[in-house]
């Protein structure tokens, strides 16, 4: 007897990435990040038979290419009756898209539901050309900026101490007049207009 096969299940039997994944030509020079989320990936695992389930994670950075929605999903769901590994599945979902799209980077991650008390992540990456804010930087350039920073400081200090001892200098100036002024030898007393003497006021005790 003949299998009765649902449109929906035809399809997906019949997919093919080398011919029915399509791809559209990328319009834009500027490097750009694109993700796609695919949360209902199903397949059967290579001993067992039991599904294995798990949300499919692609980001890229396009180069001339770009990968059609609804194939991509054609193509995760065609996973569906294949007995393979987490290993295998990701390692090939990377490898078809990394050879078809020629990305200038490319990253898949497979977040496994747990299966008797195991949890699995499958992630693949390449080396992306957009670098993210506040990226450390490399030893070796973090060295010079600190011998930098030291030998600006260094100067700060030398100039701080140059102008403090200036400003010393002046200060005791002013306070070695200031003394003077204070001092007996230098004390004028107070003239009067009518006396050349200061009245003094006795006051009884």
């Amino acid at each position: 007897m003949s299998e009765n096969l649902r449109y929906g299940e035809q399809i997906l039997k019949e997919f093919d990435p080398e011919t029915d994944l399509e791809i559209w030509q990328n319009k834009h020079e500027r490097d750009y990040l694109i993700k796609i989320t695919l949360p209902e990936f199903c397949c059967l695992c290579p001993r067992s038979g039991y599904p294995d389930f798990a949300t499919i994670y692609v980001e890229y950075v396009p180069n001339k290419l770009v990968v059609e929605l609804k194939a991509i999903k054609l193509y995760i769901n065609s996973f569906m009756g294949r007995n393979i590994s987490h290993e295998d599945s990701i390692n090939e979902i990377y490898s078809l898209l990394e050879r078809k799209l020629e990305p200038k980077y490319l990253k898949i991650v497979g977040d496994f539901n747990p299966r008797g008390n195991v949890h699995t992540v499958i992630e693949i990456s390449s080396e992306s050309p957009i670098k993210k804010q506040n990226e450390p930087q490399p030893r070796s350039e973090n060295r010079a900026n600190g011998a930098r920073r030291i030998e600006e400081r260094e100067k700060d200090r030398k100039r701080d101490e140059k102008r403090g001892s200036s400003r010393d200098f002046k200060g005791d100036k002013k306070r070695d007049e200031k003394t003077k002024r204070g001092s007996k030898e230098g004390f004028r007393k107070p003239a009067f207009a009518d006396d050349k003497k200061p009245r003094v006021v006795k006051k009884d005790r």
